[in-house]
């Protein structure tokens, strides 16, 4: 059984899509012509790879098995194709890089920039989200980089190593509100917070510190949006756990202040992973030299450069 590059394109694209006539579409076929070749593969796999629903297509085991190798191996080739590229001078190709809010509004950002200036034929795609589900990302071969609040453990994923850079959260308030600037954990937890969904990482951090004091957060707002939170927190009496550089513009804008709670501060260091399984193109190398890294336990930094 052997499929072409051209023909697990069309496989994948009928699969994302679930319509033969939208994944027509989008590889640049006549419908017909894009039916009769997943009949032909099919035929060469033995098995039926899509149920044709009222619904629309719909993968079968078999299908869901060769969906999952397909776009692995697609995006091995388009890795394979910028790193001989590279090889001849190119240097094109896309970089998709995931961080937490803080780190990519930050190191990111500033690695982002200098590469583009030295390479300015490269592009960067990047995407802001919460650890767990960066790292989905990372495994499905939808991002090449992935930064994280922490250390993983996943034996899908290779540690590059850790970020020469490190921040801390900490306690916010609006500049008006009544608190004292050196509150007791007993003035704190009488106030309500904004805050992030009980499954996520900062959440979770956050109530480690705060259950062994014997305090229990009362939420008034709920949101995994970073900017709502900031905002939340300016504009009423309900206090933020955030990142210190994210609160840093609205604490020189004078709309929130920082409250002395060192039982509530929590520094944490950010950790580079990437695919364990696959080629790293050169557009993902570039990126990760422009990156501060101090290495770390099962950093592979040298055998990727």
């Amino acid at each position: 059984m052997t499929f072409s590059e051209r023909e697990m394109q069309c496989f994948v694209a009928v699969a994302e899509t679930g319509s033969l006539g939208r994944a027509a579409a989008h590889v640049h076929l006549a419908q017909p012509s894009l039916s009769r070749l997943v009949q032909r593969m099919e035929a060469q796999s033995g098995q039926p790879l899509f149920d044709r629903t009222t619904r629309g297509m719909v993968l079968t085991d078999a299908g869901d098995v060769l969906f999952r190798h397909a776009r692995h191996m697609l995006a091995d080739m388009e890795n394979l194709r910028d790193e001989l590229a590279a090889l001849r001078g190119l240097r094109r190709g896309v970089v998709r890089v995931g961080a937490v809010a803080a780190v990519m509004r930050g190191l990111v950002v500033r690695a982002s920039a200098q590469m583009l200036e030295l390479c300015p034929g490269l592009r960067i795609e990047a995407r802001e989200d919460v650890n767990s589900v960066l790292l989905q990302a990372l495994e499905q071969r939808e991002l090449d980089i992935v930064l994280t609040a922490g250390e993983v453990g996943d034996e899908a994923v290779r540690c590059v190593g850790c970020c020469d850079y490190s921040d801390s959260f900490a306690v916010f308030c609006a500049q008006n509100h009544p608190i004292s600037a050196k509150p007791s954990l007993d003035e704190l937890f009488a106030c309500q917070w904004v805050m992030p969904g009980p499954a996520f990482s900062p959440r979770v951090r956050f109530e480690v510190l705060a259950r062994p004091l014997g305090y229990a957060v009362s939420v008034g707002m709920e949101t995994n949006s970073v900017e709502t939170m900031a905002t939340m927190c300016a504009a009423s009496r309900l206090l933020s756990w955030l990142p210190v550089p994210l609160m840093k513009a609205r604490v020189d804008e004078g709309v929130v202040r920082r409250l002395e709670v060192p039982a509530l501060e929590l520094r944490r260091h950010f950790w580079v992973y990437c695919r364990n399984r696959g080629l790293l193109s050169e557009a993902a190398r570039e990126f990760l030299r422009h990156l501060p890294l101090c290495g770390g336990p099962g950093a592979d930094c040298v055998n990727l450069f």
